[in-house]
């Protein structure tokens, strides 16, 4: 009988999951303000041995806009931005092998892709007569005033708490939009990390302060990933190591 209890106790002790210490921040750097008060920005999260490092840029909806722009001869960012005059831009949507976007796509008032239902394309984000906004895709509806627009996903935070189920296995580099929900937004460049370390990450109150993320979306990542910030004197470029279909920029207003 106490050889039972041994192998019960035993087994399920080895059941048990490791308890994971909380994301902390270990580094925020100011590293420039940009023209209308934006802000890059960048912070090192720490989780037991993991660093997972956030750079991007912040800003109020007063200070800068969004905008899709389409890439159909697939130039690189550090070429796209400049000739935007945007103060900062990522890679945007997942594309087919022939550049095809993949799910809804409007860059400045054209529709480039019609929207789809997969999976994958769990949310939309979209500019709605200036106003941007990120949405389910089980909850959009096209409006005439929409004039930039892209279908991602997984949608890595909702309702300020991290999505649930999300792969916690494959590690690649992502890039994301996020919202506060009260008009403050940040596109965002993560180093190496699983889906779900993404979101706890983002949804973290100690990581992120001063920028509480109501809502954040994936956005394509892995070979696509890339970061272009107008820092004054020389552009700071995380170059993207493939070719994308379109960008998602910040502009000026």
């Amino acid at each position: 009988m106490k050889t039972r209890w041994l192998l019960i106790l035993g087994t399920c002790l080895g059941l048990a999951a490791p308890v994971r210490a909380d994301w902390t921040l270990a580094m925020r750097e100011v590293v420039s303000t940009l023209p209308g008060g934006a802000e890059f920005i960048e912070r090192e999260a720490r989780q037991d041995d993991t660093a997972v490092r956030v750079q991007g840029v912040f800003f109020s909806e007063k200070q800068a806009r969004f905008a899709v722009i389409d890439n159909p001869s697939r130039g690189s960012l550090g070429e796209a931005m400049p000739k935007a005059g945007a103060l900062a831009g990522t890679n945007g949507g997942y594309f087919h092998a022939d550049g095809t976007p993949v799910g809804l796509a409007i860059a400045g008032g054209t529709k480039v892709h019609a929207f789809e239902r997969a999976k994958l394309l769990s949310g939309v984000f979209v500019v709605t007569k200036g106003r941007p906004k990120l949405v389910r895709s089980g909850s959009y509806e096209p409006a005439k005033g929409d004039s930039d627009a892209l279908q991602a996903g997984p949608f890595l935070v909702d309702g300020g708490v991290p999505v649930a189920g999300l792969n916690n296995v494959r590690l690649a580099l992502r890039t994301v939009v996020a919202t506060d929900g009260a008009g403050r937004w940040a596109l965002l460049w993560l180093s190496h990390c699983s889906l779900a370390d993404a979101a706890a990450v983002l949804a973290s109150r100690e990581v992120f302060p001063d920028f509480h993320i109501a809502r954040a979306l994936n956005l394509d990542g892995g070979s696509s990933t890339g970061l272009w910030v107008a820092t004054p004197a020389r552009p700071f470029y995380l170059r993207e190591m493939g070719r994308v279909r379109n960008f998602l920029a910040v502009l000026p207003r």
